[in-house]
């Protein structure tokens, strides 16, 4: 099964799964694994070797692949950087983003994260990840975590039009952990407290042992794309929630320039 599926598949649904498992398969692709075999693939997603080779032959016949005609392997092709590379001009992402997010990175020794709403989730569109976070799916570019939640999905959700959140509340609200909010009413409540404050906090609401807070990226829009959020591994003190907080939030106004200009 592919890593993170469990849970995603709650608040996903592809019209085409046969097309899901296959992008899926490129997210294996990073710097710990630069080349990688049929029979490795097809163990890490739970498909046929059969299956696995084939998609990768029409990866590579688009360019998304290469082989490595020496070890038989793949790795990811020139395609793959030319799409990454249109992404980041439609956003207007630079460097600049990258190198603010991990000054926080390293300043606190926490996973710090830029977030965009795509439907009933937040996408990390950056992630940059502490030292002890490295082999974690979800901490990676690209990971998809629900919207009512987490702290960056939660301020995604708060931010949003009454249309899109009165849509959100008539759907199956999974809970994760003990303490995910799933109650509806409960849940407008905290919403409302959201806006009330600026930001959201997480506390072992989707997978225990995760803590985190996040803020909205305002760009003069009338309606928040994205949010920028931390996460660690220990409860977060009421101190420590003030200085991710007047961290947050300055790097939040340079990104917000940067996403304006």
């Amino acid at each position: 099964m592919l890593q993170g599926d469990n849970e995603i598949s709650n608040t996903i649904k592809p019209k085409v799964k046969s097309l899901y498992k296959a992008l899926k398969l490129l997210e294996y692709f990073d710097s710990e694994h630069k080349e990688v075999g049929v029979t490795e693939l097809a163990e890490y997603s739970g498909m046929l070797k059969s299956s696995v080779h084939n998609i990768l032959q029409t990866f590579e016949q688009c360019g998304y692949v290469t082989q490595n005609c020496e070890t038989q392997k793949y790795m990811l092709g020139g395609a793959a950087v030319s799409l990454f590379s249109r992404y980041k001009e439609s956003r207007n992402f630079d460097y600049r983003i990258t190198e603010y997010l991990q000054q926080l990175r390293d300043i606190y020794k926490n996973n710090v994260y830029l977030a965009e709403k795509e439907g009933d989730e937040a996408v990390y569109i950056c992630s940059e990840q502490a030292f002890y976070f490295q082999k974690d799916y979800l901490s990676k570019a690209g990971a998809r975590v629900p919207l009512h939640c987490t702290s960056v999905g939660k301020v995604l959700l708060g931010y949003s039009t009454v249309k899109e959140k009165e849509e959100f509340y008539k759907k199956d609200i999974i809970r994760y952990t003990e303490n995910t909010i799933t109650d509806v009413e409960e849940l407008k409540k905290e919403m409302e407290y959201i806006i009330y404050r600026g930001y959201a906090t997480g506390f072992e609401e989707y997978r225990n042992g995760r803590f985190c807070v996040a803020i909205p990226i305002v760009t003069g829009e009338d309606v928040v794309r994205y949010s920028i959020g931390m996460s660690c591994l220990e409860p977060i003190s009421d101190y420590m929630l003030k200085e991710y907080l007047r961290s947050l939030r300055d790097v939040g106004k340079k990104i917000a320039g940067i996403l304006v200009g």
